[in-house]
């Protein structure tokens, strides 16, 4: 399939390397002159200043993935929501068979150990959250399929921050909170193997959570890194109250994907024995 990918950073680089696996042909656009994954044709410019947009206009991609993420100068409105829009008026809508855009579980505001799926409306709590809504609702205009993918904490070799959390323990959990997660290489996979699905007629919702699905109290896996790496852990915190979410996965589920790293122990020791 013809893809066009905008933005290529950590994730979008392994999005990248994983369509190209599979042997779509794969257009990125990137702010900055760095290399694109090979095998891969590239076209430099910054989606969010609106100069030479014009270009995308000779392209015909069949599916588009927004997967953008904010730079220093560059606001999250900005970048998913004012970003997206001018790509969606310049790129052929004629040759799309889908779109998606890379969204967050942040989309939902329940703080209180809540079950959230699929099924579950989006009802934002903060900023972050009410940008990445307004953002999703510019795909509603489209003419062709589209899917917002909320996704969850990723974490990953360069994406560090609870080995690092463990490190300080001035800021070790007081509360049970509720965290949610889902490996990197597994994210890049399910985006793939979602426009698979695309490939053989598969319709596919206007959101889909991507998550491990299996959700972990913050203290709980930090004291099973600690256990691992043999340093003081954190206490367990009172049960009450709690705070944080627990987030399924159904519909990526129901398409058969089968994670690499099934949960936050099978990801962090992949993790851990690289770093050794």
């Amino acid at each position: 399939m013809r893809i066009l990918q905008i933005g290529c950073g950590g994730l979008g680089a392994l999005i990248a390397e994983a369509s190209l696996a599979q042997g779509h042909a794969l257009t990125i656009v990137r702010r900055s002159q760095l290399p694109v994954p090979a095998g891969a044709q590239a076209i430099y410019l910054d989606v969010i200043a609106e100069k030479s947009l014009s270009v995308l206009s000779t392209l015909q991609p069949e599916i588009l993935l927004y997967c953008l993420a904010p730079v220093e100068g560059q606001s999250y409105q900005q970048t998913y929501v004012q970003g997206l829009r001018q790509v969606l008026a310049h790129v052929p809508v004629a040759s799309l068979k889908h779109v998606f855009f890379i969204s967050s579980t942040g989309i939902y505001g329940e703080d209180h150990g809540e079950w959230i799926d699929d099924e579950t409306p989006a009802l934002p709590a903060d900023e972050g959250g009410r940008v990445m809504q307004e953002a999703e609702q510019l795909l509603a205009q489209l003419p062709c399929g589209h899917t917002a993918l909320r996704v969850s904490g990723i974490y990953g070799p360069q994406r560090l921050y609870l080995l690092r959390l463990l490190q300080n323990s001035a800021r070790w959990p007081a509360q049970v909170h509720w965290t949610n997660r889902m490996h990197e290489l597994d994210v890049a996979a399910a985006v793939v193997h979602l426009y698979q699905q695309v490939m053989d007629g598969v319709v596919l919702p206007e959101h889909c959570i991507l998550t491990d699905g299996v959700p972990a109290m913050q203290h709980e896996v930090l004291q099973w890194l600690a256990a691992q790496q043999q340093v003081p852990a954190p206490s367990t915190p009172p049960l009450q109250p709690q705070s944080g979410k627990r987030i399924r996965n159904r519909f990526l589920q129901h398409t058969g994907f089968k994670p690499q790293f099934a949960d936050y122990q099978a990801g962090y020791a992949s993790i851990l024995s690289s770093l050794n």
